[in-house]
């Protein structure tokens, strides 16, 4: 049997588990970093600007509550993302790959987009710290279709693994 007959409805029972426990957990360590997100910029350009650049010093009379991002800061946090999402699609990239309920120009799309919005969400971070505030839409644009391309990969992988019509992943019937 070659790859390309291969489906994820056929894989064994164990393999179907620890692949849909790996996506569960997967899926929640992502959301929890969106949560972080949401908490340290609350989801606004003007938070993430904030964030990566500090407080408008023109607009603070006192003490800025945030300053810059240092460069080491910021070359860690590019650093430790790029890596991570580079395996997390990778490995998703890998997975959808044995889809069979998805047009292959869907897969293709689903398996590089998300490489390139890695390369732009977090080169903006850099953009926005140093060139210009107007690099915040990169990177909304950029890191919304990374996150759309993510849950849309888990749900379809999911969707293909979870039990239908007598395949299931406990392997009893349900009779």
């Amino acid at each position: 049997m070659s790859v390309n007959d291969m489906r994820i409805a056929d894989w064994p029972k164990g393999l179907k588990q620890v692949t849909l426990a790996f996506l569960v957990t997967l899926t929640i360590g992502v959301s929890l970093g969106l949560a972080m997100v949401w908490i340290s910029t609350s989801a606004t350009p003007d938070g993430v600007v904030g964030h990566y650049r500090g407080d408008d010093p023109t607009v603070i009379e006192l003490i800025p509550e945030k300053y810059p991002m240092p460069v080491k800061e910021l070359l860690i946090t590019t650093h430790n993302h790029i890596l991570s999402f580079t395996m997390i699609f990778g490995v998703l990239g890998v997975l959808i790959q044995f889809s069979r309920k998805v047009p292959d120009k869907w897969v293709k799309f689903l398996s590089v987009e998300p490489f390139l919005s890695i390369v732009f969400t977090f080169g903006s971070m850099w953009g926005i710290r140093f060139v210009h505030d107007g690099f915040v839409w990169l990177m909304f644009l950029s890191s919304s279709f990374m996150y759309l391309s993510f849950y849309t990969m888990i749900f379809i992988i999911i969707r293909e693994l979870l039990p239908l019509s007598g395949n299931n992943l406990t392997g009893k019937d349900r009779s």
